[in-house]
């Protein structure tokens, strides 16, 4: 009678150990995926941004114009993220409030000349926590 009842709390030292380590398992795996999820965003966030960073430094006018289609087509395809402000002058700079207006874009489009030299910069970020957190929000164009 005594082997049996050491047999059976042998096998339960063992079924309890089996459901330790599966518990263990259970928890890494959430974390992994919980991780793997901040990676994804990670990327998605540098993948919108190269789109606006690949005009950084200086560009010519007919690339500048396919700048502001990008930010156009930019703020109507993420209307939650808000518009990208776009700030542009020789004397001064003109600030270009709401970018989604298609006369505002399209009269800022049809300034830039094509032979014209004009430098690109990011200047601002969305820095508040949340789903659009490290997006490119501001950006300015000056003519060289």
């Amino acid at each position: 009678m005594e082997n049996a009842s050491k047999a059976l709390i042998i096998a339960g030292a063992i079924l309890l150990a089996i459901l330790i380590i599966a518990l263990g398992v259970f928890i890494f795996n959430k974390a992994k995926s919980a991780t793997n999820m901040d990676d994804l965003s990670n990327q998605q966030v540098e993948a919108h941004n190269s789109t606006f960073q690949n005009y950084e430094g200086t560009i010519n006018g007919t690339q500048a114009k396919a700048l502001i289609d990008a930010i156009r087509n930019n703020n109507q395809q993420m209307p939650d993220l808000g518009d990208i402000e776009i700030q542009s002058g020789k004397a001064g700079t003109v600030t270009v409030s709401n970018t989604k207006a298609t006369t505002d874009l399209t009269k800022l489009k049809n300034a830039f000349q094509p032979t014209e030299q004009y430098e690109v910069s990011i200047t601002d970020y969305q820095t508040t926590d949340g789903q659009y957190k490290g997006y490119v929000t501001k950006m300015t164009i000056t003519e060289k």
